[in-house]
């Protein structure tokens, strides 16, 4: 089963979802950050970006992720809206991201995100799949 729920958390929000994959796991996570920063879900696919991180554990790799995911947001503009990850391990994540780039009359930042945290951040494989967690800084 993959999904996702919003956590709340003092003047931070996360993110909690479950995968059957890492890839499923990584995906869930990036729907539920584009949660946070923008309610739309209508996000055509005019657009697409190639996102390559590294880290030097699952944890990491996964506040680089998002992290470069409201970076595209604040400097480019780009508002993803569908997530194809190609290339996936502890140590590196390529994915090809589809959005649009942010129309105000279209699109609204729900939130500001100015940071993705190492607090309280996991990322486990259970019986189940895989899990994880991550906060962000609004």
């Amino acid at each position: 089963m993959n999904c996702y729920q919003l956590l709340e958390h003092t003047a931070d929000m996360g993110i909690e979802a479950q995968g059957e994959t890492p890839d499923a796991l990584f995906r869930q996570m990036a729907l539920g950050l584009r949660e946070i920063m923008t309610g739309c879900v209508d996000i055509g696919q005019q657009s697409e970006i190639i996102v390559k991180v590294e880290g030097k554990c699952w944890e990491d790799l996964l506040v680089n992720w998002l992290g470069e995911l409201v970076f595209l947001l604040e400097t480019r503009h780009f508002l993803p809206g569908e997530f194809n990850i190609e290339q996936l391990d502890e140590n590196i994540l390529v994915a090809r991201v589809l959005g649009e780039i942010f129309d105000p009359a279209r699109h609204y930042v729900d939130r500001e995100i100015k940071a993705v945290t190492y607090h309280q951040v996991r990322v486990e494989q259970n019986e189940d799949g895989w899990v994880a967690q991550v906060f962000v800084d609004l």
